[in-house]
């Protein structure tokens, strides 16, 4: 995505990574693979202050935090084994063979990330991957808070990557920037002005669907797996499950009877860290809502039916 406005009369901080974009930095393959050794020795050689970073930061349990590190990880091997340095060649020789290059592909330009607040580690280690992998140069959206977990992606990120393509942002710059940029949104708290915005809607309620193929065992399992990790705080957790009216009945005992386990090997080995205080949620305003039964409650969750809605 070519800038669209005078380069002069952006943020300074941002003028090496308007220059990286003018240059085209990030169209070599072999510059992004190494930046994603960089990006993934620094990781590394972080690991330990990372996981009690996020510890600290979220009070998640042990295995919640390993697994946010390691699908942290995982992101950006994923895209780093879709860098083929012998493919960019002979699509970079196409034209001196006289062979068309239909199939090329090139990078959006400049991405700004606005990552958000819940697993943040990941949520911005997957979005730098995926627009390194791609071709762009990336800048994150990054403010100077308390929270641990920012302060060392602020350090591992800037003494990774290669500045000329990467830059951390203290705060939103103005909309004749935003213009210029690929903006990814994971927030979604208001409308932004940007030419391209990619928007990923955290707030909305998630939905799940038990149908009656379903295998009921592994269906109440998954989704209260789903419901109660990383302290119930995911926005990818259901907060409504549809059931088919068939096997309605058999589910909420398998759920009844699992929700039980759950909270019984949760409280066992429960952290010292205190839980977040959660919003308004469905379970709050249920007991009103005419043809609802709450089944099983506690502390910040609850089992409900409801039926004819």
């Amino acid at each position: 995505m070519e800038p669209k406005s005078n380069p002069r009369s952006h943020p300074s901080q941002f003028a090496a990574v308007i220059a990286g974009n003018i240059d085209g930095r990030t169209d070599n393959v072999r510059y992004r693979q190494r930046q994603f050794h960089r990006l993934q020795s620094s990781i590394l050689r972080h690991l330990t202050e990372l996981k009690e970073a996020i510890s600290q930061d979220s009070g998640h349990s042990v295995e919640e935090v390993q697994t946010e590190v390691c699908l942290a990880l995982k992101e950006t091997r994923s895209h780093y084994s879709s860098l083929s340095l012998e493919k960019s060649v002979k699509v970079e020789y196409r034209v001196a063979r006289g062979q068309d290059n239909l199939d090329r592909k090139k990078g959006a330009g400049i991405v700004y990330i606005i990552p958000t607040t819940h697993t943040i580690f990941y949520s911005v280690i997957a979005a730098v991957s995926a627009a390194l992998a791609a071709g762009n140069c990336t800048i994150v959206e990054l403010p100077k808070t308390t929270s641990r977990v920012t302060a060392l992606l602020r350090t591992m990120l800037t003494e990774a990557l290669d500045s000329d393509t990467f830059a951390i942002s203290d705060s939103r710059p103005d909309e004749d920037f935003l213009q210029t940029t690929l903006v990814l949104d994971q927030q979604l708290p208001e409308r932004l002005v940007a030419s391209t915005t990619l928007k990923s809607p955290s707030a909305l309620r998630t939905v799940a669907v038990v149908d009656r193929t379903a295998n009921l065992q592994e269906a109440a399992v998954d989704l209260l797996r789903a419901r109660f990790a990383f302290d119930g705080g995911s926005p990818y957790a259901p907060d409504v499950v549809l059931v088919n009216q068939f096997c309605m009945q058999p589910f909420v005992e398998l759920v009844m009877k699992h929700v039980a386990k759950h909270l019984a090997s949760d409280n066992s080995g429960a952290h010292p860290f205190p839980k977040r205080p959660r919003q308004s949620s469905v379970l709050d305003q249920i007991h009103s809502v005419e043809g609802a039964k709450v089944i099983v409650s506690g502390t910040g969750w609850g089992v409900a039916l409801l039926q004819n809605r």
